[in-house]
């Protein structure tokens, strides 16, 4: 079975829900959490230590979310064929404001590895970075993989696939050479499309190895996926658009 079909039976097993945003966070701010160490309570499962308010509504339920967490990450680390070798801290906040009052930032992000999540939103994308992490957590990584592997699992439901194809025939479709541009995006929704396709496409047509040393490279995008997957950029984006007419014919 390829990548793209057992993510997304894995996902339809799950019924997680969606969410829009893009990725916020991007895994090295440092941030102290010492204090919410101190005073939180906390909840360990194999993979996770949480913490929670004591008075939080989600505490009756927290194992739950541990349960589903752990599944998400062990299909995360099974894609990539990682063992998990690290514990990772998910903060669990009650409400946005408190999210505002403590971090200054808004909740639903990865940073520092640790996870910022408030109750309510779908924990599916920043596990999927949480995983991610553990291909080598100093890695510089890309925007585009860290954007296309939120969107697989932050918006399971969708067939990022056929997203991209009907982006394309709206001619709106961003050429490979310019996604691999660090710039802001100049369409936000095409660009959160065509990231989980193009991760859901190397993934399936190559594997893991590449993929993981895609992530740990310190050359440019289009210089490293020329040199590690040993075609030109035209080559690949040729391929790769095959592969996403073929998959939204699927649907």
């Amino acid at each position: 079975m390829g990548v793209w079909r057992s993510l997304r039976l894995f996902v339809r097993l799950l019924l997680i829900g969606a969410i829009a945003t893009g990725v916020n966070g991007c895994g090295k701010d440092k941030i102290d959490t010492s204090q919410l160490k101190a005073t939180w309570e906390s909840y360990q499962s194999k993979h996770f230590t949480f913490y929670f308010p004591a008075d939080s509504p989600r505490a009756a339920r927290i194992a739950m979310l541990a349960s589903e967490c752990e599944d998400i990450l062990v299909h995360v680390t099974r894609v990539l064929q990682l063992e998990p070798d690290r514990m990772i801290d998910f903060f669990a906040f009650t409400t946005d404001a408190q999210g505002d009052s403590i971090l200054h930032r808004p909740l639903g992000f990865f940073a520092d590895g640790q996870v910022f999540w408030r109750i309510g939103q779908p924990p599916g994308g920043m596990i999927a970075l949480a995983g991610c992490s553990l291909i080598d957590p100093q890695a510089p990584s890309f925007l585009v993989l860290k954007t296309g592997m939120y969107q697989l699992y932050a918006q399971p439901s969708i067939n990022v696939h056929a997203r991209t194809f009907g982006f394309e025939r709206q001619n709106r479709f961003i050429p490979l050479t310019e996604l691999a541009k660090a710039d802001t995006p100049r369409d936000q929704a095409v660009y959160e499309a065509e990231s989980a396709s193009l991760c859901a496409y190397l993934l399936a047509r190559y594997g893991p190895e590449r993929f993981k040393m895609l992530w740990r490279s310190v050359l440019g995008l289009s210089d490293s996926l020329e040199k590690i997957y040993r075609l030109e950029i035209g080559r690949i984006e040729e391929d790769w658009r095959g592969y996403f007419r073929r998959e939204a014919a699927r649907t």
